[in-house]
């Protein structure tokens, strides 16, 4: 089938769950109103499916290739990059001073939701860039902004973040890259290997910028050592950068992104400069990060939805055995597989995650754009804290359940599923490595419970807690009543479930917590997608008088839906919880 965008569901999200319209309330977007927003929406529709899926063959056919030290992207990349680059599409919510559109973030995640899905490996060429300049126009001088920041995040030069090293992997506090202050200059010599940089280099643009993290000389041990750095692949004196691009990795998927090993100053010849304070380094790439992770997620969140759609309709079309109540007769009429109940169960499994993870990540976003309309400092913070406590959440359980979700595809498709020609096992070689990159799901979990739940005395976690109650109060008597009352049981579950392991801190127990951090993370992520689903249903509810047929088709299936996962996967967080609460330290114990 050709490439389908539920645009119904991701309009509903904006305009129904999120009242996207009331951003006008924010000078910044006062000239915009909802019918500028869904011209956009049909726009991003029409480019994803004329102009982005069709190299997404050529993206694993071909892929990357690393020729005489460069590396070379398939032609058809070429073409799409500079439509992209030429469309807007990569300065959607950048600001308007460096050539930017300055609109919400929130629309922004929902085309690149689109994006995504059509060609994963082709995304990460104008994301990272974007997100890149952004990090230099936050921190960096205005001499740095003006030079860098138009040409990034309108597609004439690319750009990176260069953190990890074979060394240290996801410990960034080890890296070994050293940057020392050149005399009378204002740049300083960067020495060091750099592996797993996507986008680190390719044929389309006329230059990548790298951010570097790096130790200047006599800093301290640990994060608080690093510093951050501008490397361009060519300054702008014309000369090219002291840079070697040392291997391409053949990955199990996105092999359309080229992720490059890195050597900078093999000559000692490789510029950077500062961008901020020395030992700031980590505090400023966390602009860039944590805008990935959210991004990491979307990738699973789409690719979980491509996955869905190929599914349900492969379910529709494929005629095998007959309805389970005739299993006896041989003579019986044959069935499509949508008719079997197992396969209907992983097909509303893979829509809750599809439908209740995208919410999440456009509600996260949706909140960084009221960060733009705040009333007053109180409302600022909730917005704040809201957004730093559901980022993890976001990238590991978003990656988790789109992965789970093309692995219930590629089972609804049976044998097909395994083969190339059905593309749902392309879908899980494209994805896995979302549960990896941008800290691994493992370091999400400790990220959620050790610093963001933690700290300051829990503040952000009763922000979260005081967000749930107010949705929880206000729709006890609708007719969702139910579900409401399921998801109270599991936030009341998790409140009492982080007390507890809070208590292991103050007894000097740290690793009892973090052996359970990542269950600890599922249960958070499946109450807040219960919550998704389930505002969604409420909202379904009200608009089902007067509905047409296909309109009142899609509110119901909103109901089933949230109804779906209230009573057959929510209730997994009791299950959690007991596992925290067992006590059992048996893998800390065990000699393996």
């Amino acid at each position: 089938m050709d490439y389908r965008v539920d645009l119904q569901d991701i309009r509903f999200v904006l305009k129904e769950q999120l009242k996207m319209e009331e951003l006008s309330q924010a000078e910044c977007w006062q000239d915009f109103t909802w019918d500028d927003y869904d011209m956009i929406l049909s726009e991003a529709e029409r480019f994803s499916k004329e102009v982005l899926h069709p190299i997404n063959g050529d993206a694993d056919a071909i892929g990357a290739r690393l020729v005489d030290g460069r590396v070379v992207m398939p032609k058809s990349f070429h073409k799409a990059f500079h439509a992209l680059a030429s469309s807007g599409w990569g300065s959607m919510n950048a600001d308007p001073s460096i050539g930017g559109q300055g609109l919400p973030a929130s629309l922004a995640v929902a085309t690149s939701d689109m994006f995504i899905g059509a060609c994963p490996s082709f995304a990460f060429l104008q994301g990272l860039s974007s997100a890149a300049a952004r990090v230099i126009y936050e921190v960096g001088t205005p001499e740095m902004v003006e030079t860098y920041c138009e040409k990034m995040v309108t597609g004439v030069w690319g750009g990176t973040m260069c953190l990890t090293e074979p060394s240290a992997g996801s410990a960034v506090g080890d890296l070994l890259t050293n940057a020392e202050k050149v005399d009378g200059q204002d740049y300083y010599k960067i020495r060091g290997q750099k592996c797993f940089i996507s986008a680190a280099d390719q044929d389309i643009t006329e230059n990548i910028i790298h951010l570097v993290l790096a130790r200047t000389p006599g800093a301290p041990r640990g994060i608080k050592g690093v510093s951050l750095f501008v490397v361009p692949a060519t300054r702008m004196d014309g000369n090219g950068n002291d840079i070697t691009i040392t291997a391409l990795e053949e990955k199990m998927g996105i092999h359309g992104s080229p992720t490059c090993s890195i050597s900078f100053g093999d000559s000692n010849d490789c510029h950077g400069w500062i961008l901020g304070e020395e030992g700031s380094g980590i505090k400023h790439m966390f602009l860039m990060m944590n805008e990935a992770r959210i991004a990491v997620g979307l990738q699973g969140s789409s690719i979980g939805n491509w996955a869905y759609q190929l599914a349900l309709d492969y379910a529709k079309e494929r005629v095998q055995g007959t309805d389970i109540a005739s299993l006896k007769d041989a003579d019986a009429p044959r069935v499509a597989i949508i008719k079997h109940p197992d396969v209907r169960r992983n097909l509303m499994t893979m829509k809750c995650y599809a439908e209740g993870v995208r919410a999440l990540l456009l509600t996260t976003a949706h909140f960084v754009d009221r960060m733009q309309t705040p009333t007053d400092e109180n409302t600022l913070t909730r917005y704040k804290h809201l957004v730093e406590i559901l980022t993890p959440i976001c990238k590991a359980y978003g990656s988790d359940k789109g992965f789970d979700a093309v692995d219930r595809a590629i089972m609804v498709h049976g044998g097909y599923g395994y083969i190339k020609e059905y593309k749902v096992e392309g879908l899980m070689r494209d994805l896995k490595i979302a549960a990896i990159y941008e800290g691994t799901n493992g370091i999400q979990a400790l990220d959620l419970l050790g610093r963001k739940v933690a700290r300051k005395g829990g503040q952000m976690f009763m922000t979260f807690i005081q967000w749930m109650n107010e949705f929880i109060a206000e729709h006890k008597e609708s007719p969702l009543a139910t579900a409401v009352e399921l998801l109270e049981k599991a936030k009341d579950t998790l409140a009492a479930t982080t007390m507890e392991l809070g208590q292991y801190g103050f007894k000097g127990d740290v690793h009892y917590p973090a052996l359970y951090a990542s269950p600890y993370l599922e249960m958070f992520g499946h109450l807040v997608t219960a919550r998704m689903l389930t505002e969604q249903a409420v909202i379904a509810e009200q608009k089902l008088e007067g509905a047409s047929a296909s309109e009142a088709k899609y509110y119901n299936a909103k109901i089933k839906t949230a109804e779906f996962f209230a009573h057959q996967i929510l209730p997994q967080v009791e299950s959690i919880a007991a596992s925290i609460r067992s006590q059992d330290r048996s893998a800390l114990e065990v000699d393996l």
